[in-house]
C-alpha cells in the first residue's frame, strides 16, 4: 500500500464496501481531501442544512457562526475527522456523536421559543446525505466522473452508521428510516430540496457570516470577492436566492466552474498525498488562546 504515483484508487478498489467501508471512507479522506474541501463541504452545505427557517433561526440564535467562525470551523473538522477518518464504530467517534448529541439538546433546552428544533428526522437525513455525496454530486455536475461504484456504497455505509449513533429531542435515532441506498440517497436530496422553503432574516444573516468568513480564512483581500462567489456557486442558484444573498453572473459562474473543474482534475492526475489530512490539520490547528485572540478581534 502507498507505493507508487496514484495508489489510493487502486488499494480502495480492491476492498470490500460491505465489510471495509469505514477504512475505504478513512483512507479516501485522509489521503484525498484537503482541509479546504472540509470548508467547502461545510459552509455551502450548512446553507443547505438550513433552508427550514427553524434551522436558520438556531443558528442565528447562537451565533456562533458570527462571533466564533474559527472555534466553529474548527469543531466541525473535529466531528468530520472522528467520524470519517478515526471511523464512526472508534472510540473517538463515538464519543464525538455524544458531544454533539449534547450539544444539540443543550441548544434546544436554550431556545424554548423554537420547540422542535432538534426532531424533525429529516434535517438528520439530509445533512448526512449531503456530506456523503458532496463530491459526487460537484464532479457530475462539472461533466466529470464521479464516485466510482464501491465508494458510493462505502458512503452510503458511512452516512447510515453516523444517522444510527444521532439523537433528536424525542430520542436516538436508531431505529429511524434512512435511505436504503446511494440512489435512494439522491433521491431524497432531490425531494427536500424541492420543498418550498421561505426566505428568513436569520437564513440571510448566517448565510452572509458564512460566505465572508470563507472568503476571509480562505483567500487573500484582493481575492475575497471571488471567493464570496465561490460559496455561493457552491450553495448553489437555488439556496443563495431562498437566503438573499445573491446569485452570480454568467460570466463569473464560467470562470467558477473553470476553477472547480481545474482542482478535481488536478486531484486525480497529482500524486495522491502521503501526509495524512489528520497531520496536516494538526500543523494548522489553533490553540484556545489563539482562538479567544482572533474572537476578540472580531468584537
Amino acid at each position: 500500500m502507498r507505493r507508487g504515483y496514484k495508489w489510493l484508487d487502486r488499494e480502495l478498489a480492491r476492498m470490500d464496501p460491505e465489510t471495509e467501508w469505514e477504512r475505504m471512507i478513512s483512507l479516501y479522506v485522509n489521503h484525498r481531501v484537503p482541509e479546504f474541501a472540509l470548508a467547502m463541504m461545510i459552509y455551502p452545505g450548512t446553507m443547505h442544512m438550513m433552508q427550514p427557517g427553524i434551522a436558520a433561526a438556531t443558528l442565528d440564535h447562537t451565533g456562533k457562526l458570527a462571533t466564533k467562525p474559527h472555534r466553529r470551523f474548527q469543531d466541525g473538522n473535529d466531528f468530520l475527522v472522528a467520524w470519517m477518518v478515526d471511523g464512526v464504530s472508534s472510540e473517538v467517534g463515538r464519543k464525538a456523536a455524544e458531544r454533539l448529541n449534547r450539544i444539540h439538546m443543550a441548544v434546544a433546552r436554550r431556545t424554548p421559543h423554537l420547540p422542535g428544533n432538534f426532531d424533525d428526522v429529516d434535517d438528520y437525513v439530509y445533512a448526512l446525505v449531503l456530506l456523503a455525496t458532496f463530491a459526487h454530486r460537484h464532479q457530475t455536475s462539472l461533466g466529470l466522473p464521479g464516485m466510482p461504484e464501491h465508494m458510493k456504497r462505502a458512503w452510503h455505509h458511512w452516512a447510515q452508521a453516523v444517522f444510527r449513533l444521532l439523537e433528536r429531542e424525542s430520542g436516538p435515532l436508531a431505529g429511524e428510516a434512512f435511505p436504503e441506498d446511494w440512489n435512494a440517497m439522491e433521491e431524497f436530496a432531490r425531494s427536500f430540496d424541492s420543498r418550498p422553503f421561505e426566505p428568513t432574516e436569520s437564513g440571510h444573516r448566517v448565510a452572509t457570516a458564512m460566505m465572508y468568513f470563507f472568503a476571509e480564512r480562505w483567500f487573500p483581500a484582493p481575492l475575497r470577492a471571488f471567493g464570496r462567489d465561490l460559496t455561493r456557486y457552491l450553495a448553489g442558484e437555488r439556496v443563495c436566492r431562498l437566503h438573499r444573498i445573491g446569485w452570480i453572473s454568467p460570466g463569473r459562474e464560467r470562470f467558477i466552474r473553470l476553477f472547480l473543474r481545474i482542482l478535481f482534475h488536478a486531484q486525480r492526475v497529482l500524486p495522491d498525498a502521503r501526509t495524512p489530512l489528520t497531520e496536516r490539520l494538526r500543523r494548522t490547528r489553533r490553540t484556545n488562546a489563539q482562538l479567544k485572540e482572533l474572537e476578540s478581534a472580531r468584537r
